[in-house]
């Protein structure tokens, strides 16, 4: 049986919005190598709202 790994890397709302796509694609080319799967989730506060 094959387990993956999977990191959730949460996006928020304004200033913290920069730095989270910014990153992203670092930490998804240093986690592509390991076979471990990034999925994003919004937790702003529109996005609450919106769910």
């Amino acid at each position: 049986m094959s387990n993956t790994s999977k990191i959730i890397y949460t996006k928020t709302d304004e200033a913290p919005m920069l730095a989270t796509y910014s990153l992203l694609p670092i930490v998804q080319a240093f986690t592509a190598s390991a076979g471990i799967d990034v999925e994003t989730r919004d937790i702003s506060l529109a996005g609450r709202i919106l769910a």
